[in-house]
């Protein structure tokens, strides 16, 4: 029986091999001419501007007159959430390809147009931002006492 293992082990050392590639050196081959079908009109992919022929300055005239045509954005502070409701938001906008910011922009547009929407969620967020304060003069209390214990 331990032969066997001895010959098994062998023959992994026989294992074949892939030959080493023969190409390795071998210098790029210069560019040659564009076949007639490389000289067709491609579609520019999102991240290409729409004339890449344009001189740079037309190009960028171009995106800012696209770019004034949307909402202007602003950087917010850090957003606090509570922990499992912020898990629940984060995999429910990701599920769907959106943002957080983006989805809290399209909530507040669509609670903003129907004004007894408005009025539950503000009572809702009333209740809530009462029970923040509490939770900060909580925390502030456990630390000053904690501080004055040593």
């Amino acid at each position: 029986m331990s032969d066997d293992v001895l010959n098994q082990l062998r023959n992994k050392r026989n294992r074949s091999t892939v030959e080493p590639r023969q190409d390795a050196l071998v210098p790029k081959v210069q560019p040659q001419a564009p076949t007639p079908k490389q000289n067709l009109p491609q579609e520019p992919s999102p991240s290409e501007p729409a004339h890449p022929t344009a001189a740079p300055a037309d190009t960028i005239a171009e995106l800012q007159t696209e770019l004034e045509k949307y909402p202007e954005t602003r950087r917010h502070s850090a957003i606090v959430l509570e922990k499992d409701l912020d898990q629940e938001l984060t995999r429910f906008c990701k599920d769907r390809g959106i943002t957080v910011e983006v989805f809290l922009e399209a909530a507040w547009t669509f609670a903003n147009a129907d004004n007894a929407v408005l009025e539950k969620i503000t009572t809702q967020a009333k209740r809530r931002y009462d029970q923040r304060k509490r939770v900060g003069q909580i925390k502030r209390l456990i630390t000053m006492l904690s501080n004055s214990s040593k």
